[in-house]
């Protein structure tokens, strides 16, 4: 229509890491589209929704819908996925080494079991994320421990949640405790690099095929075949940004070729591997 102004939904991912505070990663991204599978992350995961709606649920039949102007935290290794709400959406996300962040929490007075407290909306706070993300990808080497973005972001951030209650310990982590499991968990993180089959751990835990990944996936979340798929994507994305060839960290963890890790990293971190590889080469320590 005359007039009528047209919505800019043009797609776009961009990725940066920091090394100075922590290892912090960077994303960036508008989707209209594209489809996250199920995963977790070794970090936490702090996103910012800058216009639209995302539901990051994992489960079939049910949501978690955010917002334009919310901002959520997503703790490590907690199951999630990812797709648009209503046509677009734009974000920005932050992962942050379990360590970095538990260190800020503390200096914060901030538990992290308040984290499961679902946030207003917030302009202000979105827009300070979204300052320090796109200054992490554009300008890396201004990012340092004294330059205060990362601590101003945190006490923002993190002062949102203090006074929160405190969230009660889950079923999965209960489950979590099970020696079997446990065994299985250090299994997959061992022989990451190969195919661990379901009839390998049942052999070696003395279970069924099926209990073995009925149990491993209500403690974890997901199948111990897309447990170890995440496993060494996330070992590739590290080889990656080490300055690793694309080839290389492709045959290194074990997929057919470019292609298919291509899909299978992009299904996951929303960007391709070259653009991880691209940041690599732009290191700032």
């Amino acid at each position: 229509m005359a007039g009528k102004k047209r919505r800019n939904t043009t797609e776009f991912a961009r990725f940066g890491h920091v090394d100075s505070i922590g290892m912090i990663e960077a994303l960036h991204a508008r989707f209209e589209d594209h489809r996250f599978a199920a995963h977790a992350h070794d970090t936490w995961s702090i996103g910012a929704v800058v216009a639209g709606a995302k539901d990051i649920s994992a489960k079939k039949g049910s949501q978690q819908v955010f917002g334009a102007n919310q901002v959520y935290c997503i703790p490590p290794e907690s199951p999630h996925a990812g797709k648009t709400i209503g046509g677009m959406c734009e974000y920005v996300m932050l992962y942050v080494p379990d360590e970095a962040w538990r260190q800020q929490c503390e200096a914060f007075d901030v538990d992290v079991r308040q984290f499961t407290r679902e946030l207003p909306a917030d302009t202000q706070q979105v827009r300070l994320t979204q300052a320090f993300v796109n200054q992490i990808i554009g300008s890396p080497e201004t990012v340092d421990v004294w330059s205060g973005e990362w601590s101003l972001s945190c006490e923002s951030l993190l002062g949102e949640y203090r006074g929160s209650p405190l969230s009660k310990t889950t079923s999965s982590s209960r489950v979590r405790t099970d020696p079997g499991l446990h065994h299985a968990y250090e299994c997959l993180h061992e022989f990451w690099n190969r195919n661990v089959s379901l009839q390998d751990l049942s052999r070696e835990f003395s279970m069924t095929a099926s209990d073995v990944c009925r149990r491993f996936s209500l403690a974890y979340g997901l199948t111990p075949h897309r447990y170890e798929l995440v496993l060494r994507l996330t070992k590739a994305k590290s080889r990656l940004l080490e300055g690793v060839e694309i080839s290389d960290v492709a045959s290194e963890t074990g997929f057919a070729d470019q292609s298919h890790f291509g899909r299978h990293f992009k299904s996951i971190f929303g960007v391709t591997p070259g653009a991880v590889a691209k940041a690599g080469h732009l290191t700032f320590v």
